[in-house]
């Protein structure tokens, strides 16, 4: 091969390298600009709970399921483009749970589970692929046991850690629509009713979201 033909094949391949790389630019700069700074997510839908909960002394240990539905609200702002900084309102309720204690399982008909989480997460978009996106953060919980027969209700404060993945979808003017799949692991303490003890879980949720 010769020289003359061997500069061309590398110049066009050069100038193949700098449209790409142009295009991309452009692709980038585009979906950035169409991010407004305001973050915003509304997403609902069903989640399912387990929870151990385990006495001080010698007593007997006991778990809990059930299916809840949940809100989830998260607002904040766009720091850079592709990643937000927002505080996270989660609110679960489960409403038909079963314990298992003893070797037997027994349906809690008469009370409310409520499950009520603040957090701040970070929610990142995937560059290579921007219809994709994680995210997670710390929060605090309000746990609270309502006793639908009687009216009696006990709200314990505890922590959260939450991570979860998601598609999302642009529907025009910055808004989008998709799903999400999220864990949030949550602990608390309880000595009312006594004996005092700790409660761990974890909640998996399955969400449809609107945002921008």
């Amino acid at each position: 091969m010769s020289c003359s033909r061997r500069r061309r094949i590398l110049a066009a391949a050069l100038s193949f390298a700098a449209v790409l790389a142009a295009n991309r630019s452009v692709r980038a700069g585009g979906d950035a600009l169409r991010e407004p700074r305001l973050f915003v997510r509304l997403a609902a839908g069903p989640a399912f709970d387990v929870e151990s909960w385990t006495p001080s002394g010698p007593s007997t240990g006991a778990s809990t399921k059930g299916w809840a539905p949940v809100l989830d609200v998260a607002v904040g702002r766009r720091v850079r483009p592709r990643l937000a900084i927002a505080g996270d309102l989660q609110l679960a309720s489960v409403i038909d749970r079963t314990q298992s204690y003893r070797g037997g399982s027994y349906a809690l008909a008469d009370t409310l589970h409520l499950l009520d989480a603040v957090s701040v997460v970070v929610d990142y978009r995937l560059w290579r692929y921007p219809w994709l996106y994680v995210g997670g953060g710390p929060g605090l919980l309000f746990a609270s046991d309502i006793d639908t027969q009687f009216g009696a209700t006990a709200t314990n404060l505890g922590g959260t850690l939450t991570a979860y993945a998601g598609y999302r979808r642009y529907v025009g003017r910055g808004w989008n629509m998709g799903v999400i799949a999220k864990l949030t692991l949550y602990g608390f303490a309880s000595s009312s009713p006594p004996p005092s003890s700790v409660s761990i879980g974890l909640l998996s949720l399955v969400l449809v979201s609107f945002g921008r």
